[in-house]
């Protein structure tokens, strides 16, 4: 794929699914769909760059979008996509007619099972992807891996089988039932989270083999990080050149920093000319992708040490009594 740049782009925070491990709260995913542009305005937007893109569409659920499909067959006239999408929405089956599967790079498809079984979707879910393959889109279908996931893992192998495709297990990070994960798993989660990662490897490689390039959500190797999160701070990075955050208003930032680089949807976006020093976090996947050198491991336990030792010493006695 001839790009020469990336975007994450959330276009929008309404989602109709609630997963109670989604980094959104309810109220922002309940919010009333806003659009700050139409398709039409939107691409003109990125074609007035002057950069071919790598847009990789997500939300919230993207698919609910007004003129969702329209807005991707307008973006593959010049740029290439990949979404990441809960898979409910009817527009796919128009989607799978109408875009050119060499412009997609990849389609993460959530297999949220509580949710699924709460709204009845599995039907939905599977016709979808199934349809999807038959036009060769390369579909992944992901598992945040809770513990009470991996403990229903071998259920949502045997949904997806009938259609030929196995879940990838995906590492679930930040707060969580209480806890801070991946730190919070036990070892018994691990040994399952490291099996079916080596299952899903295997499913996938040669359907891997036949891309010329790698997935950015990465989700094959996330079982080298079940013990935290890497950091990337201080590393060389490409995030405002090679890469960068767009936010629901067309507004861009280099990544997880609240300093801007300018509004794709004005004209005013400038990408910067030379890779800098990480200074901030964002998501893990483009920080692979774009910093050069290897990370260090920062575990969430040893964050909130840090934090406690700022917050003074008698958080930090609490915190040590607790570990005991």
């Amino acid at each position: 794929m001839d790009y020469q740049i990336e975007a994450d782009w959330q276009l929008l925070n309404t989602c109709n699914y609630r997963c109670d491990y989604c980094f959104f709260p309810g109220e922002i995913l309940g919010e009333k769909l806003v659009t700050y542009a139409d398709a039409g305005e939107w691409v003109k937007a990125f074609q007035t760059s002057g950069l071919r893109w790598l847009v990789h569409l997500t939300g919230g659920e993207p698919s609910i979008y007004p003129d969702f499909v329209r807005l991707c067959e307008l973006l593959t006239q010049e740029h290439f996509i990949s979404i990441n999408s809960n898979m409910t929405n009817s527009s796919w089956a128009d989607f799978a007619t109408r875009i050119d599967p060499a412009r997609v790079s990849f389609i993460n498809a959530g297999l949220h099972l509580d949710e699924r079984n709460r709204k009845l979707g599995n039907k939905v879910f599977l016709k979808s992807v199934e349809l999807l393959m038959q036009r060769d889109f390369q579909v992944l279908v992901s598992l945040v891996s809770t513990p009470k996931v991996l403990a229903r893992f071998d259920e949502a192998v045997r949904l997806l089988a009938p259609i030929g495709m196995f879940p990838v297990p995906k590492i679930l990070r930040g707060s969580y039932d209480g806890k801070l994960y991946p730190d919070a798993y036990t070892a018994f989660d691990r040994r399952l989270f490291r099996k079916y990662a080596h299952m899903a490897r295997r499913f996938y490689e040669p359907l891997q083999e036949r891309r010329a390039e790698r997935p950015t959500i990465d989700m094959f190797r996330d079982d080298a990080i079940i013990y935290g999160e890497p950091s990337y701070k201080g590393l060389s990075c490409e995030a405002g050149r090679s890469f960068v955050r767009i936010d629901p208003r067309g507004e861009v930032f280099r990544c997880g920093t609240s300093v801007s680089l300018g509004n794709i949807r004005d004209g005013t976006f400038t990408r910067a000319t030379a890779p800098a020093p990480c200074d901030t976090s964002y998501c893990f996947y483009f920080c692979q992708k774009y910093s050069k050198g290897e990370p260090a491991r920062v575990t969430a336990q040893s964050r909130l040490y840090r934090s406690l030792r700022q917050s003074g010493r008698r958080a930090l006695a609490v915190f040590k009594s607790d570990l005991g």
